[in-house]
């Protein structure tokens, strides 16, 4: 029992440290595994983002598959999403520059592109 509470204690600074340095893809995250959200919502939040119907359909079939899952499954989505921008943030390089999706971001404006055509 005290070793859980160790392991609890020593895990909560970094669950607090952790984000992804993106408001706005921690709050898509969000939206996709919340099922309270629809999928009109969902595509409301992303619009900016969508440019044809391959794209809306494809947004629409992600939400669904978000909407299918148990609670649990929904829990671990978003613990493996904040494990993998706080690894991320946590392991580069000084020379690196910025983290995460502001990486994505900063290079979508230098490039012209969208940041989500570099996800995946």
């Amino acid at each position: 029992m005290k070793l859980l509470m160790v392991l609890m204690l020593a895990a909560l600074p970094l669950h607090c440290y952790a984000g992804s340095g993106c408001p706005l893809l921690e709050n898509v995250i969000s939206k996709t595994i919340n099922p309270q959200v629809s999928k009109t919502e969902y595509k409301e939040l992303l619009q900016e983002f969508i440019d044809n119907n391959a794209t809306a359909n494809a947004i629409d079939e992600l939400k669904e598959c978000f909407l299918n899952q148990t609670d649990e499954t929904l829990s671990n989505v978003e613990v493996f999403m904040v494990i993998s921008f706080s690894s991320y943030k946590l392991c580069k390089s000084p020379d690196q520059g910025q983290v995460g999706s502001s990486f994505l971001t900063d290079n979508a404006k230098a490039t012209s592109e969208q940041a989500f055509s570099y996800i995946g």
